[in-house]
């Protein structure tokens, strides 16, 4: 298995939270932690409210933030109802708590700071973000820590009724925030599980796409597989006959150099349609074996997808392979050779199409410094000039109704991009087409 399907799976025991609910966590978190730090700055408006240091309202606002970041801290370990009434108590009853007792030891209801009960509406219930039962509390508790402490100091009534009316518009206006936070955290969260989804129906879409691709190739190849099994199990066929008859009748006049060349051709046969067997499964099973992108030998790569191109090219065209010997390229061997394949395939293509003669297609590797040009070139037709810009785009195809899936190439480019190269293609000056596999060496 590699590392890209360990991603997003639990560890035994572990316990994964939804994506949705780490980024509310997140959010929920971040809101109480910024509270806390904004308990201490306001400590220099303490002072200046009375034009001098206050050590004691300090103490308060370092009791309040710490107690804040604490119950922030600690949501991380709790259930959502848990967690609803945490901040509830963080984000509600601690700033009214406390903001009463530094008001008290200010001056009380004359000093400036009584007014910011006007503002802990809308700090508890962005904070807060409860039930309907927990809006309303949040929004009538500054109304009554306020309304108790202008009764203790005798405030007159037409001055209470007014801070009063002040703190439920606030109130309600905060109410308005609260649900308006609410709707733009629904909405996000909306956003991510529609976002999840369309990354997974890529997914499935483009896994569907190469299965298509790998299908397609092996549909190109079946011809060529059929004549290739074909040659072998006729003289399996044959061998195995004539040892039959020389069971039957041991007096006969053959030797054992003629049984040992019988086996032998016999065992060249199987292995041959072994081998043609074995390239096809690897074909096949492709995406199920990707190893990850590292040290790659390119002869050894080179070698399978020729041969496993040769069912098809044999008939058509002469083959020459250049590759210096021992040089790698980082990339991932299967998905390369996947690529070398297509390229040959849709070089056969061409040739077929064209009714070359004596068609031909090369392999060369040349190492320029830190990178390794790959170059697949044949003696067809070439690419059409409106083609070239094109070639790449998923879908696009220039073959004729069930011969092609318009895939091939765009999954080639992607495959060699993410070793971190590039593929390209050009017509060749003597005529036909080249394609070329620039990728960094290793």
């Amino acid at each position: 298995m590699t590392q890209q399907q360990y991603e997003g799976k639990p560890l035994d025991g572990q316990v994964v939270k939804p994506q949705g609910e780490v980024l509310a966590l997140q959010d929920e978190q971040r809101l109480l932690y910024m509270l806390a730090l904004t308990c201490l700055p306001l400590w220099v408006v303490d002072s200046l409210s009375v034009g001098r240091p206050t050590w004691d309202t300090l103490a308060l606002r370092v009791g309040w933030a710490g107690l804040t970041a604490g119950m922030g801290w600690s949501l991380a370990w709790m259930g959502p109802e848990r967690r609803r009434l945490m901040r509830t108590i963080a984000g509600g009853v601690l700033p009214n708590v406390f903001l009463a007792l530094v008001v008290h030891r200010l001056g009380g209801v004359n000093n400036p700071l009584f007014a910011w009960f006007c503002v802990t509406p809308l700090v508890t219930l962005l904070v807060s973000q409860g039930r309907l039962g927990q809006i309303l509390f949040s929004a009538l508790l500054p109304v009554g820590v306020a309304g108790s402490l202008m009764w203790m100091e005798g405030t007159p009534t037409v001055q209470m009724g007014t801070w009063l009316l002040l703190l439920l518009g606030a109130g309600a206006l905060g109410m308005q925030m609260s649900f308006f936070y609410q709707r733009l955290r629904l909405a996000r969260t909306q956003a991510e599980d529609e976002q999840k989804a369309v990354k997974e129906a890529l997914a499935a879409s483009q896994a569907r796409a190469l299965q298509a691709e790998r299908l397609a190739q092996v549909g190109r190849l079946a011809a060529g597989v059929a004549h290739e099994v074909k040659n072998p199990l006729a003289y399996v066929q044959a061998n195995l006959r004539f040892l039959l008859e020389e069971w039957r009748q041991p007096t006969t006049g053959a030797t054992d150099t003629e049984y040992t060349e019988a086996l032998h051709e016999t065992m060249q046969g199987v292995e041959r349609i072994h081998q043609i067997v074995k390239d096809l499964t690897a074909l096949s099973r492709a995406e199920e074996t990707v190893e990850g992108v590292g040290r790659c030998e390119l002869a050894p790569v080179i070698d399978a997808s020729v041969r496993l191109a040769s069912v098809r090219l044999k008939s058509l065209v002469k083959l020459s392979v250049e590759v210096p010997k021992d040089t790698a390229v980082r990339a991932e061997s299967r998905r390369l050779g996947q690529v070398m394949l297509n390229l040959l395939l849709n070089a056969a293509d061409a040739i077929e199409d064209a009714r070359v003669q004596d068609g031909r297609v090369a392999v060369r590797v040349v190492v320029e410094g830190a990178r390794v040009r790959l170059m697949v070139e044949d003696n067809g037709p070439g690419i059409p000039a409106e083609h070239l810009e094109r070639l790449f785009t998923s879908f696009f195809t220039t073959k004729a109704p069930g011969k092609g899936t318009g895939l091939g190439l765009a999954l080639s480019r992607q495959y060699v991009e993410s070793f971190g190269g590039t593929l390209g293609a050009e017509n060749r000056s003597e005529g036909g087409a080249r394609f070329i596999v620039e990728l960094p060496a290793a």
